[in-house]
């Protein structure tokens, strides 16, 4: 049986030493194309049924303007052409916007955090709704992580393997070493992530001592809550490498900042946009709605 895989793009509470008056996430990585743009077709090239873009309120609106409410699955695009009904036989993967659940914020909000927070919102509304439409698998592509994102077509079975995860390497280093290249886990994974966040992290009290029922003494400001500063390494250690399959792409670069924007910029290494149906922003249409609508 297929599994049903689920693209997670982590966007709330992204730092970096980049300065402009519009989101980083709008920078062109090809002409015409920015860098969520990259992230969404990744997702689809990667084989995910539904994505899911984890961004606040102050976010979410222009970026649902730019990407929409579905995208077409590259693979499925041009298949088949010479039958009457090609156009029939094109999948279209729907695009959901999560934010950070009010009672983090300011506690647990790392950019890590942000990817666990669009798998618990992924699973639950899909449990709701039936426990066929359950992820089985989380893809994580990451914005600001720029590579060779058509060498995903050929990984497809590997992505989707529910019995090992699947990760993408440069130099050897993969999420776990911080770097920000796709990867994939489970539901259980997810849990045991979430679990050791939770442990780890301060909280506004120190300990009760031996003699008191109850905390009473605070943790100064600086130290409350402070999974609010985990970074990606600390927040995935416990992601199962049992079995799992590696790829290295030949070259990678992070932006972080605008110097390794203009490193991209000037290098040989250039990713090609879609196709321009790939990428349009798609919205569904309103209900209810009129003719000249």
């Amino acid at each position: 049986m297929k599994t049903h895989l689920s693209g997670i793009i982590p966007l709330a509470n992204y730092e970096n030493d980049i300065k402009l008056d519009f989101p980083e996430l709008l920078l062109p990585v090809d002409d015409g194309f920015n860098l969520i743009q990259k992230s969404v077709f990744e997702c689809a090239m990667a084989g995910c049924d539904t994505i899911w873009i984890v961004a606040n309120e102050d976010l979410s609106p222009a970026i649902r303007r730019i990407i929409g409410d579905w995208v077409y699955d590259p693979v499925y695009y041009k298949r088949d052409l010479a039958s009457k009904f090609y156009t029939e036989l094109r999948k279209e993967i729907p695009i959901y916007y999560v934010g950070i659940q009010p009672k983090d914020r300011d506690r647990r909000d790392s950019y890590g955090w942000s990817i666990l927070q669009g798998i618990h919102t992924a699973y639950i509304t899909s449990y709701r709704m039936s426990k066929w439409l359950t992820p089985e698998k989380y893809f994580i592509s990451f914005p600001f992580g720029i590579y060779d994102f058509y060498q995903l077509r050929e990984h497809r079975k590997l992505i989707r393997d529910k019995n090992s995860n699947f990760f993408l390497t440069h130099d050897k280093n993969t999420i776990k070493q911080n770097a920000q290249l796709p990867f994939t886990m489970t539901g259980e994974d997810f849990k045991l992530c979430r679990r050791a966040v939770n442990k780890k992290t301060s909280r506004e009290y120190l300990p009760p001592s031996q003699d008191q029922q109850y905390p009473s003494q605070k943790l100064p400001l600086h130290e409350r809550w402070s999974a609010r500063t985990f970074k990606l390494d600390d927040i995935f250690e416990k992601v199962d490498e049992t079995n799992a399959k590696y790829y290295e792409v030949s070259w990678y670069h992070e932006i972080s900042d605008w110097e390794k924007y203009c490193d991209y910029i000037k290098s040989e290494n250039k990713i090609k946009k879609p196709l321009e149906a790939l990428t349009k922003p798609h919205k569904h249409v309103k209900i209810p709605y009129t003719l000249g609508d």
